[in-house]
Order: structure tokens, then C-alpha cells, then sequence
């Protein structure tokens, strides 16, 4: 029985030295060194990872051999085995020599080392059954106390909790882009006819009683008039870089995809400032609020504030319903702060008008059935309410894309890498009057609502 152990742990220990050879010629092989050449991309990821998968096979024999070892009455240690290993496959020995390590001995381990604690095991004081149990007081030097080698808290002893993952700084919702149409752009350049006027003169005729055509008696026909003016939106492009470390990107994978989710967002938070306010000289588009044709509505001077500013929005709907676009209205994009006073609105015994904010109240309910959507795309005292998937179409040339490179100035030789993002699209106001710019009443509320509320 003991020849057949000892048979096992050699097989063993031979099978470890052979996956240890396996690893050392798959090494040199792939041009393996150390761990860096992963990390610098001196090697592919898959020769890493065949590897590693080899060290760790040879890493769990040689596992299995230390505990047969054991357990058949043999000795060895980590040392003794690593440099079997090393002289069997390099022809040298790894050169190690012995070393003892104090450590203090700990309070608790004293204790448990003292004849007290053994007397204690035997007078079976401890195994009791909810009745108390003293002891005599260890005898300890005036200096041992319980601490580490930082006496002002329990240093070494302590885990630091580690949270995973690298968290993004907020940024505002997007909102904007989903109210409109959205469709392919086959050119750098879209034309179309924008109409802007409808005039009909269409009325009853009555039939001609004479031939020198005067008046109605002469069966006159009244006229009418349509027009367009041609329009030509070009497709801009949209782009912003951030430059990072080869090392960033290979250590850390997270951070890759945070720069691209936050590359991204930079650039959707720049399509919705130029859907709402760019001015329309390239390259910026021509946002609603520069646009000819829109509708205005002023009620900046009305009182009261509160009262006539949601009274603005049901009046911004019918101009659209019965204006030149004779659109319904689908939407009011408004600033956060503007829609935090309108939640607020109280009537003269002090009840909120949206109703009641503990019960039946909805956050950023409909106004007048309309869709409300804040955004820090308008400005304060500024809301556009709007028909706009009718009214308006972003044509997309270049869906966002993201390109690396490490071909910028001296960038190649400090290891870094350039992100480049960057879009192309187009914005049709194919009818201007299916939008109204409101400006606003100041209200007296204070934004953020601090100013008013008492904590008595």
C-alpha cells in the first residue's frame, strides 16, 4: 500500500514537471518574458491566455502532489518544489534561500498559549449552559495592548471596502432628439420645398347672365394663391476627442467603454442644443428657435405670472391647429425650473392646482394633453410648444462613430491613444408654424423652492 503512494506521488510530481515544460517551451515559443508583454501589447491576448491556462494546470498538479506528499508521510515545501521544477526545466535552481519572518505574538495568542486558558479548557467551565463562568486574570505585561502598528485605529486589521466599477458623473436626460422624425440622408446636402403662404379665394360662383363679365353677374372666379420658398439644410458634422494611456485602456476595462458611453453623450447633448437653438450659419444647424416662420407667443408681462403661463400653452396649440401648418400639437419642451412652478401652483386656499402631489399627482404630467419634457436645452423662461414629428425630420448621413488612433502628434511615443467621436446629420423644418416659441412670465417663486418653505 505505501509503494503504491509512493508511486502516485511520483507520478505526480512528473506530471507537474511536465506541464511546467509544456508552459516553458510555449514561453519561448510566443516570445513570452513576463506579465508586462500582456499589458503592452507586446503579445495577443490569446497566447496570454493559453499561458496561463498552462501554468495553472501545472499549478494544480503540482497542488495534488504537495498533499499526496503529505499524506503519505513525506515533506515538502513550496521552496524545495519550485526549484526542482526550475532546475529540471532551465537547468538552474532558482537560487532561494531561507527566510524566517518574526511575528510578534499577539495578546489573544498568548492567552490561549497560557496555562490559564488550558486549566480553563479542562475544568470544562466553558461548556456551559447559560450559567456564567469566571476566570482568573491573565497576568500580562503594563505595556501589551491590543493594536496594530498604527496605534491610532486598527490599521492592517481593517478590509478597505471596494465598490466596483467607475461611476459617471450625472448629465442631463435626453429628451430631445425622440420628438422628431427620424430618417437617411443620401447626400451632404437635403433640399426641399418649405410652403409659406395658403391664401384661398374659393367661394360660391353664380352663373354668367352676361357676356361683358362685370361683377358677380358675369360668373368671375375669385382667386387664389399658394407658395414655397426652396430650402437647403446642409449635413454638419459633430465630433469632440479625448486622448487616454495604452496602459488606461489595457488595465482598466471599464474605462474603455465609460470614455465611450461618455464620448457619446457629449455629442447627443450637442444634437439637442442645435435641434432647439442653433443659429443656422454653418456650421451649426438651424435649430427652431432661429428659423423663420416660427410662431411667438409673449406673456412675459401678464399677471398673474403663474396663471397666464399655463394658459400660454393652451393658447400655442390652437396657433398651431389653425395656423399655416394646421398641425396638432404633440409636445411643450420646457426648462426644469419653469416646469418646477408650474407643479407648484397653488390656488387662493393654498391647494396645489396639479392636484395632490401625496396622492393623484404624476411628475411631469401631461399640460393641456400635451407631453411635458424638460430639458436645460431651452433657456429659463422659454418653453416651445410644438407638432414635432409633423413639423420637423433629422436626417442622419453618419450615425455616431468612435475611431482610434495613436497618429497624432507625438502621441505614439508616450503611449497614447486619441478617441475620436463624431456624427453627421441634417435638420428639416419642413413647417416652421408647427411650432411656437412662448416667452415666459417671471413668477415669484424662487427656483428650487427653498425660499419658501418654513421648517416650523
Amino acid at each position: 500500500m505505501a509503494d503504491t503512494a509512493v508511486k502516485d506521488v511520483k507520478e505526480l510530481r512528473e506530471q507537474a514537471l511536465a506541464k511546467f515544460k509544456e508552459a516553458d517551451a510555449f514561453a519561448k515559443a510566443h516570445g513570452i518574458k513576463d506579465a508586462n508583454d500582456a499589458l503592452n501589447g507586446t503579445i495577443s491576448a490569446e497566447d496570454w491566455q493559453s499561458f496561463n491556462a498552462i501554468m495553472k494546470d501545472a499549478q494544480t498538479l503540482d497542488t495534488q502532489f504537495a498533499e499526496a506528499s503529505e499524506r503519505s508521510g513525506q515533506v515538502t515545501d513550496l521552496r524545495d518544489r519550485m526549484d526542482f521544477y526550475s532546475k529540471a526545466v532551465t537547468g538552474k535552481g532558482l537560487g532561494l534561500r531561507e527566510v524566517v519572518i518574526q511575528r510578534p505574538v499577539s495578546m489573544g495568542q498568548r492567552y490561549t498559549e497560557s496555562d490559564v486558558y488550558k486549566e480553563l479548557l479542562e475544568s470544562g467551565a466553558l461548556d456551559h449552559d447559560g450559567t456564567s463562568c469566571q476566570t482568573r486574570p491573565v497576568q500580562l505585561a503594563a505595556n501589551d495592548v491590543i493594536s496594530t502598528a498604527d496605534p491610532t485605529s486598527a490599521g492592517g486589521l481593517v478590509t478597505p471596502q471596494y465598490l466596483p466599477g467607475v461611476l459617471p458623473l450625472p448629465q442631463r436626460p435626453l429628451m430631445i432628439r425622440e420628438l422628431f422624425s427620424q430618417a437617411p440622408a443620401t447626400s451632404d446636402m437635403i433640399s426641399y420645398a418649405r410652403q409659406t403662404a395658403f391664401e384661398s379665394g374659393a367661394d360660391m360662383v353664380a352663373q354668367a347672365t352676361a357676356v361683358d363679365g362685370s361683377g358677380t353677374a358675369g360668373g368671375v372666379k375669385p382667386q387664389s394663391s399658394v407658395s414655397w420658398v426652396r430650402k437647403t439644410s446642409p449635413v454638419e458634422t459633430l465630433a469632440t476627442w479625448m486622448a487616454t494611456t495604452r496602459q488606461a485602456l489595457a488595465d482598466a476595462g471599464q474605462i474603455a467603454s465609460l470614455i465611450d458611453n461618455q464620448g457619446r453623450l457629449m455629442l447627443q447633448l450637442l444634437e439637442e442644443d442645435q435641434f432647439i437653438a442653433g443659429s443656422g450659419s454653418s456650421p451649426d444647424l438651424e435649430g427652431i428657435e432661429h428659423t423663420w416662420g416660427v410662431q411667438t407667443l409673449d406673456v412675459s408681462g401678464a399677471t398673474p405670472a403663474d396663471l397666464n403661463n399655463l394658459k400660454s400653452f393652451r393658447v400655442a396649440r390652437r396657433m398651431i391647429k389653425t395656423g399655416l401648418a394646421r398641425a396638432n400639437a404633440d409636445a411643450i419642451v420646457i426648462h426644469p425650473n419653469d416646469s418646477e412652478q408650474i407643479d407648484l401652483m397653488v390656488d387662493s386656499i393654498g391647494q396645489f392646482r396639479g392636484g395632490n402631489p401625496v396622492g393623484n399627482f404624476n411628475y411631469d404630467q401631461p399640460l393641456w394633453g400635451l407631453r411635458r419634457v424638460e430639458s436645460e436645452a431651452v433657456d429659463e423662461g422659454t418653453a416651445i410648444v410644438g407638432a414635432f414629428k409633423f413639423g420637423a425630420t433629422v436626417y442622419e448621413r453618419q450615425g455616431l462613430t468612435v475611431y482610434t488612433s495613436d497618429s497624432h502628434a507625438d502621441f505614439f511615443v508616450r503611449n497614447l491613444i486619441v478617441l475620436l467621436f463624431e456624427e453627421r446629420l441634417g435638420f428639416a423644418m419642413f413647417y416652421p408654424a408647427a411650432f411656437v416659441q412662448v416667452t415666459l412670465a417671471p413668477t415669484n417663486l424662487e427656483s428650487g423652492s427653498e425660499g419658501f418653505i418654513s421648517g416650523s
